[in-house]
């Protein structure tokens, strides 16, 4: 059974002439286990697919189903549940808190959510294989950006999410770090049995996905 699946999901912005329809009929899924790519243009409908499908608002109609329940009527209090427990954020901002060191950036999210978070030795290990571990002292500001997108990546994966959903994750980096990151995510649907989905038009990371979707217009179509 898929980790997350999407059924003839539909989402419409506005009314009548002003009337927007942003997702028609979209039908995805994904596994524990592998990386899959939303890929398409600026305007495609990738943001509204990846805010749906992280819960942070809700299709017009159709199903989104997580380890086969569907959470498209789920109060606002289940969905920040959701988020916080099962489904894991990297954002193109990274979003990192600029007046806490790295370190204190997990303790951050100890006091968001107080259980089932990594023990101290599996963080411990994260860190180290995201090579980031001689930057916990330091400040968001005297990262670089590829330092800044494993540390998000890295408190993303602190919360221990089935699910984890990344913007555009490749925006600001030059290829060398792309394939870092690319194979980055990759080990971490290998190795940590996540369900990793990239949203990005970066074509540089097509050869570390299992699947990969493309969006136009509000359609999504299989390309792999």
């Amino acid at each position: 059974m898929a980790v997350i699946e999407l059924k003839n999901v539909k989402k419409v912005y506005g009314k009548g002439n002003a009337q927007v329809e942003a997702l028609k009929n979209i039908n995805f899924k994904a596994d524990k286990g592998e990386v899959v790519l939303i890929m398409g243009p600026s305007g495609a409908g990738k943001s509204t697919f990846l805010t749906i499908a992280g819960s942070l608002q809700k299709p017009t109609s159709g199903e989104v189903l997580i380890n086969g329940e569907d959470i498209s009527d789920f109060s606002a209090k289940k969905r920040n549940e959701l988020r916080l427990n099962r489904i894991g954020f990297v954002l193109q901002a990274y979003n990192l808190v600029p007046f806490l060191p790295v370190e204190e950036q997990f303790t951050l999210v100890d006091k968001v959510k107080k259980q089932n978070n990594l023990s101290r030795d599996e963080l411990n290990d994260l860190l180290k294989q995201l090579g980031i571990t001689d930057l916990v002292k330091k400040y968001p500001s005297e990262l670089s950006g590829g330092q800044q997108q494993r540390v998000a990546i890295a408190r993303a994966l602190y919360a221990n999410p089935e699910i984890l959903l990344a913007d555009e994750p490749t925006a600001s980096l030059d290829t060398k770090n792309v394939e870092e990151v690319g194979q980055l995510f990759k080990d971490l649907a290998k190795k940590r049995d996540k369900a990793v989905m990239l949203v990005t038009h970066d074509p540089r990371l097509e050869k570390y996905a299992d699947h990969i979707y493309e969006m136009m217009d509000g359609q999504m179509t299989q390309k792999k």
